[in-house]
């Protein structure tokens, strides 16, 4: 499901976000913004100094203010490259510190949003947002922003010298241009709605990238290449119209103001050269002043192209501020009601229902429970009972809509998330590694740890076949290993934490029996004292609990203790 689209969102409103990222560098981008201005100003003098070197130079014979002219054009030219340069280089190391800084706020608050969000949206939408919407981002910042600054100075600059060698000639020019700000006041709600398409049609090709890729054996199996492989070519199709309609809209916005101006230039040469004739103007005047209608129809040639650059960066910025826009389920409390809990990990439920937003179906109804801290207990029930979900709430990747659940006598709204998230640890069925070795997947959680502690971590979650070389490469997202390895990386990242509250969710009914009765048998040695919560949909009856929960359709219809 993708995003919607935030409509209170105003131009200013968007670029002023993204100026909140440039704050910290404004020394940076004042120095770039002076450099810029005498490097443009060096490319106005050089029309002007031609003109002096045609008609006081060439025309009058004197050879020696010829030497020094040319002299003068050549260093000025190679102030100017050097110049260029360098405000070059330093705008690109301004720009890309903006837009990392960017990225790395949009990765931050992604990290953030609740596991809602991850279910409603595509991974392939948020992939597309945060590299090619920010590469489009980036790009438009890089290459325009700069433009703008030396094409605008060009142009008001050539503009006024143009006005002061020719009245009659310039007024020419100042019509052109308001034709052709018209022209692209018309243009612009089509180069708008056409990128937002092309955008979506984009973001629909990553997501089914990252969908089906993530499913090859699945598709594989059933054989089903030839089919997605149509629904690509489709989607395929889909962009290409998209992108060849959008080529042509921001062809014509930037060839038709083009050719306006360049039939402009020849209705110069033709009054000039009569103006030549009656001796009112002279030929390195023409010469000056069509250089500059040049200087100027070139920047604005440029500004004009680049309106077509902001309308996609301007898609393109909505779009990523639609994931920013994204609230988190569940926030740390402020700092005048943050609580520093720390006890033995009593867990009391007081009327707790909660259904998971959008879905309108109540998980679990009105839950009274209490698990004294040090406790053994069981939760089992069918599937779809609210065992997970309750899971959910104990690490509080949600609120109850109605109750509260309380740790050590506090309101878990109250704590810290993460504090609360180092004291609850959930061990689930569906093991996430990541792509590096064992060592590092297993204090992940524990990055102060030493590898004699996780290798007694691994010990004790059972993964002795590794004892001697936990540097073992997992592979992406650990398919080296079997499943059952898998959850006895998670629990020892688990162990490793030492929770005040371990919850093991079916974590590890993949394994066989004895040597899950192992893996309890080693965590009640390691937690004893410690809150210890088992959920499964088996009786697990050969061993002994304090509390033995029954849920069924989120009620609890069995509660022994």
């Amino acid at each position: 499901m993708p995003l919607g689209m935030p409509s209170q969102q105003s131009d200013g409103d968007m670029w002023r976000w993204v100026m909140t990222f440039a704050a910290p560098h404004w020394r940076r981008f004042m120095l770039i913004l002076m450099l810029s201005l005498l490097v443009a100003a060096g490319g106005l003098a050089q029309p002007y100094m031609t003109k002096l070197l045609i008609d006081d130079g060439i025309l009058a014979k004197r050879f020696d203010f010829l030497i020094w002219s040319v002299a003068a054009l050549v260093g000025l030219a190679l102030v100017s490259s050097l110049l260029g340069g360098l405000t070059r280089y330093l705008y690109v190391e301004a720009s890309a510190l903006v837009l990392h800084g960017i990225r790395e706020a949009m990765f931050a608050h992604l990290l953030r949003l609740s596991p809602d969000f991850y279910t409603r949206v595509r991974q392939g939408d948020i992939h597309a947002r945060l590299e090619g919407d920010i590469g489009e981002l980036q790009r438009f910042i890089i290459d325009s922003l700069l433009s703008l600054v030396n094409n605008s100075f060009l142009l008001i600059g050539s503009v006024l010298i143009l006005a002061w060698m020719s009245s009659e000639l310039v007024v020419l020019l100042l019509v052109v241009l308001t034709l052709n700000a018209l022209f692209l006041r018309f243009i612009r709600p089509r180069i708008e709605r056409l990128t937002r398409v092309a955008r979506e049609c984009g973001s629909d090709i990553a997501a089914f990238f990252v969908e089906i890729l993530g499913m090859a054996k699945c598709v594989q199996s059933f054989n089903g290449q030839r089919r997605e492989g149509e629904r690509l070519g489709t989607l395929h199709d889909s962009l290409r119209m998209a992108t060849l309609r959008l080529q042509v809209v921001g062809y014509l916005a930037g060839a038709v103001p083009g050719l306006v101006l360049s039939l402009s230039i020849s209705v110069v040469f033709l009054v000039g050269g009569y103006r030549i004739g009656e001796g009112s103007m002279t030929l390195g005047t023409l010469i000056a002043f069509v250089t500059y209608m040049q200087r100027a129809s070139g920047p604005a040639q440029s500004l004009m192209g680049l309106y077509v650059a902001y309308q996609r960066a301007r898609v393109s910025l909505a779009r990523v501020r639609e994931i920013s826009a994204e609230r988190p389920a569940v926030q740390s409390p402020d700092a005048a009601l943050r609580v520093a809990v720390k006890g033995p990990g009593d867990l009391l439920l007081e009327g707790v229902s909660f259904g998971y937003p959008g879905t309108g179906i109540t998980i679990l109804k009105t839950l009274d429970c209490h698990i004294p801290a040090g406790s053994r207990v069981v939760i089992r029930g069918a599937s779809g009972a609210g065992k997970s979900t309750l899971v959910d709430l104990l690490q509080r990747h949600f609120d109850p809509e109605h109750g509260r659940i309380l740790l050590d006598g506090e309101d878990m709204r109250h704590h810290d998330l993460q504090q609360l998230r180092s004291r609850v640890v959930v061990v689930s069925q569906e093991t996430q590694l990541f792509s590096c070795n064992l060592l590092e997947n297993i204090r992940y959680g524990c990055h102060q740890a030493s590898d004699e502690e996780v290798l007694a971590a691994a010990k004790a979650a059972g993964l002795n076949e590794f004892a001697e070389d936990l540097e073992v490469d997992v592979g992406q997202r650990g398919m080296r290993l079997s499943g059952g390895q898998r959850q006895r990386v998670a629990l020892a990242r688990a162990i490793l934490l030492r929770p005040d509250i371990l919850i093991l969710d079916e974590s590890t009914t993949g394994l066989e029996l004895h040597l899950e009765q192992q893996i309890h048998q080693k965590i009640d040695l390691l937690f004893a004292g410690r809150t210890r919560i088992f959920i499964s949909h088996r009786a697990l009856s050969d061993e002994r609990f304090d509390i033995v929960v029954a849920l069924d359709h989120g009620q609890t219809v069995e509660s022994v203790s």
